[in-house]
């Protein structure tokens, strides 16, 4: 078996967490506050309070040199060991009850008048009365409402959640070709629909000279399919994202649905939001995830109509009250657009929540879900090397409709440290060194070298990538098992909860012991379908 690489000490995790922390304060409401508590944070009255850090969205210069990576900000000690981050002051509720006990326990509390527009029934509560053991009013309500589940903090629910970030760094890769590479077969998931909620497209992504970089996410609808169902005169075979998106279209738009507006979006296999490309052709952070993840999709799936959404938008992160939002409002809009909802939802994010409690905030979504049983969500188990529960992966532990993915190494025997795991995780695929679309312009690396697994560029490294890296993480396992979903279906002819609960009988049956004794389900890139 072939040995996964190391993890980083603790305090290069520790480091990286904190510049990482900067890019998402880069993008996020200026003036937001928001707090970090140590990984010791408990609900036990018991225990001793953890200790908390509190941090606010710069504006102006200092918001610049934080996106570029220039500026770290002053961070607590090295002892303290980074776990949970989410607004300072803030609790959330999803329902008039526990909204009453907030206002009944919890001296200053208030409903948020900034967030008085939410629909009935959520609520949003201000805490501003004396802060307690530790100083952090959040953790001090959490302890006198132990008891009230539908309560939680507004968390960040990010790419990577602790680390905040993917396993490391995008690199040039050695060779010109995607790894692991486009299944041979060429109609795999032809009709099926896979939704991704990540970063968007970059921008000019389906141009002819940046397909001949990654030609897999070609359309391979007919020309004459194409243009019948468009009315376009001459749309080749290049896969242009919709044409609302993209002003390089002379179409007549007047049969078209434009994003918001309804009607069913045909002869379409890959589209979704622009994520702008920096100025310069200079890459930024998390700039191509959302690309990248498509691109895994379709390889494994050739055929799968891939839709990519720009939902996490502060630097791969929201908050967990808008991303509860974000999901029912992008499902809407997919249904709109499409007429119906997806087979499978790709996402690559999550949080670990304090004490373990769900995550109050995607309980509208999940009831959603379970209504829709057409659909299946596909999540990231996270890259924490941690057996605590990543929401929403850790549904997967007692939900037939979630799918929660951990990452193998580049053989595909073994899990790799970074990744998380547990009972709550149900599949592993291969998350380590895999290449597939990207940006074009230069990258520069951010952090050391020793700050992630494995081999990886010196900090300030800079290089320039022609539309492919090598990129590692769950976020990468995670649309490789969507793509087998659909690829599946389409052998299968059958729903995709039936498609998943077949390649997870699968994955079972060939389940691996991995070097620490941990027994993991597994798939293959080259899976059998049949």
């Amino acid at each position: 078996m072939a040995e996964s690489p190391a993890l980083p000490s603790k305090n290069s995790l520790r480091d990286r967490f904190w510049r990482q922390l900067g890019l998402v304060l880069a993008d996020a409401p200026p003036g937001l506050w928001l707090e970090v508590a140590e990984q010791s944070a408990t609900l036990d009255p018991r225990r001793p309070p953890a200790r908390c850090f509190p941090v606010q969205a710069p504006d102006g210069i200092r918001r610049r040199s934080l996106a570029q990576g220039t500026e770290v900000f002053a961070t607590p000690d090295r002892d303290f060991d980074p776990g949970y981050v989410y607004e300072k002051d803030v609790l959330i509720c999803h329902d008039a009850a526990a909204r009453d006990t907030i206002l009944e326990r919890v001296p200053g509390a208030a409903d948020d008048a900034a967030r008085a527009w939410r629909p009935a029934g959520v609520y949003a509560m201000r805490l501003d009365g004396p802060a307690e053991r530790g100083g952090s009013r959040v953790l001090d309500a959490l302890r006198k409402l132990r008891d009230v589940e539908s309560v939680s903090p507004n968390y960040l629910v990010s790419i990577c959640n602790v680390n905040l970030c993917p396993a490391d760094e995008p690199v040039v890769p050695e060779f010109t070709r995607p790894d692991p590479p486009q299944r041979p077969e060429p109609d795999l998931g032809a009709g099926k629909h896979v939704l991704v909620i990540d970063t968007g497209l970059v921008t000019g992504w389906d141009t002819a000279d940046h397909l001949e970089a990654y030609p897999w996410l070609a359309d391979k609808v007919e020309k004459d399919e194409v243009k019948g169902r468009l009315r376009a005169p001459e749309l080749g075979d290049a896969p242009a994202i919709h044409p609302a998106l993209d002003p390089r279209l002379d179409l007549d738009l007047g049969d078209i649905p434009v994003p918001g507006h309804g009607g069913l979006l045909a002869g379409r296999e890959i589209w979704g939001d622009d994520r702008g490309q920096p100025r310069h052709g200079v890459i930024q952070e998390y700039v191509g995830h959302g690309t990248f993840i498509a691109g895994v999709v379709r390889c494994v799936a050739p055929r799968a109509r891939v839709t990519v959404y720009n939902t996490l938008q502060w630097a791969g992160t929201i908050d967990a009250m808008s991303f509860g939002d974000k999901l029912i409002e992008d499902l809407a809009r997919y249904d709109s657009q499409h007429g119906r909802w997806p087979d499978v939802i790709s996402l690559s994010a999550g949080v670990r929540t304090v004490a373990e409690r769900p995550l109050v905030s995607l309980g509208a979504f999940m009831d959603q879900l379970h209504a829709h049983p057409e659909t299946t969500l596909v999540a990231a188990a996270g890259n924490d090397a941690m057996s605590t529960p990543f929401y929403p992966a850790a549904y997967a532990a007692d939900d037939p409709s979630v799918v929660s993915v951990g990452a193998l190494n580049k053989e595909e025997n073994a899990r790799v440290a970074f990744s998380d795991y547990g009972d709550w995780v149900k599949v592993y695929a291969r998350g380590y060194h895999l290449v597939n679309a990207f940006a074009f312009g230069e990258y520069t690396t951010l952090h050391p070298a020793d700050h992630f697994v494995g081999a990886n560029q010196p900090e300030g490294t800079t290089s320039q990538f022609e539309g492919l890296a090598r990129w590692s993480g769950t976020s990468f396992s995670t649309p490789l098992v969507a793509g087998l979903i659909v690829a599946r279906m389409s052998v299968a002819d059958e729903p995709s909860r039936d498609a998943a609960a077949w390649l997870l009988d699968q994955a079972r049956k060939q389940a691996v012991t991995d070097t620490d004794g941990l027994v993991l389900p597994i798939l293959r890139a080259d899976q059998s379908l049949v």
